[in-house]
């Protein structure tokens, strides 16, 4: 039988993989999975462009956070990055619920310009690809938990919202996570607060004459949830 987006499992995982693409091009791809012989219920999201290195882990406790691997953050950050004294980037506790049985973990928001990475053959076949969104919007996907005793027609926010099914997984305590995704207005960045930049142990300025480089922006939104911008990098010569 032909596997589908829905409950994809590969071993002893339940994963999907999405990306949004217009034609030869891709913005970054992601994966969101669970560990099904931890006997638990903890899932984790990560962009793939980053094999490991950095993921959101969110916790059947409650205990929801976003570190690098320890591996990472002992080779490229440590003494590297500012203010950077341990692995975890972000702690919070799991959001109250949007509505019964309904927790919106993540959003995912791409706008439409930043599909802008050559598509190549590390990008399988298993990946579900979303279409790009109209210029001057966004796409956004959201991960959502789900409890099993809530009816859900056909996938959430099908009607109320217009999304579109990116896929869902299972989970041991009788929770369905899901990936759900609609067009949005392009977010205005023009008013976040201006930081300083730097470089991980071995990277330099001219590392940044890569003209497929992306960047994640992580912000946190009023109702609990966390949420990553996918950005493409712009040089001087871009």
């Amino acid at each position: 039988m032909a596997l589908t987006p829905l409950d994809v499992n590969f071993m002893a995982q339940r994963a999907l993989r999405f990306g949004i693409r217009d034609r030869d091009k891709r913005a970054a791809t992601w994966k969101l999975w669970t560990e099904t012989a931890r006997g638990n219920s903890d899932v984790y999201l990560a962009c793939r462009a980053l094999g490991g290195s950095l993921k959101a882990s969110l916790h059947q406790s409650g205990n929801w956070h976003i570190a690098y691997s320890r591996e990472a953050f002992e080779q490229l950050v440590i003494g590297s990055v500012p203010n950077a004294t341990n692995r975890f980037i972000d702690k919070w506790p799991r959001p109250s619920e949007i509505a019964t049985g309904v927790t919106l973990a993540f959003r995912i928001v791409t706008p439409w310009s930043a599909v802008t990475s050559m598509i190549d053959n590390s990008d399988d076949s298993a990946i579900t690809w979303l279409p790009n969104a109209p210029r001057q919007k966004a796409t956004e996907v959201d991960i959502l938990f789900v409890n099993a005793a809530v009816p859900v027609t056909d996938w959430p926010g099908k009607r109320s919202m217009g999304t579109s099914l990116v896929g869902s997984i299972a989970l041991e305590n009788g929770y369905r996570v899901w990936a759900v995704s609609w067009v949005i207005e392009m977010p205005d960045l023009s008013r976040l607060n201006k930081g300083s930049g730097g470089f991980y142990k071995g990277r330099s300025r001219a590392d940044l004459k890569d003209a497929q480089m992306r960047a994640l922006v992580f912000g946190n939104e009023t109702d609990g949830s966390r949420v990553l911008y996918d950005c493409p990098v712009q040089g001087p010569n871009s």
